[in-house]
């Protein structure tokens, strides 16, 4: 009588052991399909915010240009990828490495006055971009490509209009405070 307890209470132990690693290995399977659809996700919402602060830099740029020595300051915060400030192109670009294939890829397509073009890669490569008719700087250097990281704290840019060029031109000056 006592054999049939310990065997009984043995069985109880494996099939505890066996069910415990069937549900570890569903929950895994679902993970599995889950997490790379959460990830996308993710970016589809990061590359909208993206977009949203790119929309907010050319408010201030628009702004500034009503009048010489106007100013404005805005907070940019870079949680993926990188922006781009290019003074040659007179362009500012945000790149994103994405899970998420946010526009048709090598097509540039228009969202308001931004671009958007999806590259294809692994992960797929956003690029925003927006275009002006002024003399874009940094810190009063008017040529090269200024770049801003991804960081934990946001960026505070001072965006000022620094009067008409030698060429006629506008000249908008970006710089970090």
């Amino acid at each position: 009588m006592k054999r049939s307890r310990l065997n009984r209470g043995g069985q109880i132990w494996v099939e505890t052991v066996i069910y415990t690693l069937i549900g570890l290995a569903i929950i895994g399977l679902v993970l599995v399909v889950a997490k790379p659809k959460i990830e996308a996700k993710k970016d589809s919402i990061i590359i909208e915010q993206a977009i949203e602060s790119l929309g907010n830099i050319d408010d201030k740029i628009y702004e500034v240009q009503k009048a010489t020595g106007n100013r404005r300051s805005i907070d940019l915060k870079i949680g993926k990828g990188k922006v781009l400030i290019n003074m040659d192109d007179n362009t500012i670009s945000w790149i994103i490495d994405s899970s998420f294939e946010y526009s048709e890829k090598g097509i540039s397509v228009p969202i308001g006055r931004i671009n958007v073009t999806t590259k294809e890669s692994v992960p797929w490569e956003v690029t925003l971009k927006l275009g002006y008719g002024v003399n874009l700087s940094h810190n009063g250097v008017e040529n090269g490509i200024k770049t801003l990281d991804s960081a934990p704290i946001p960026y505070t840019l001072i965006i000022e209009n620094k009067g008409m060029s030698g060429t006629g031109n506008l000249k908008i000056d970006l710089r970090e405070a």
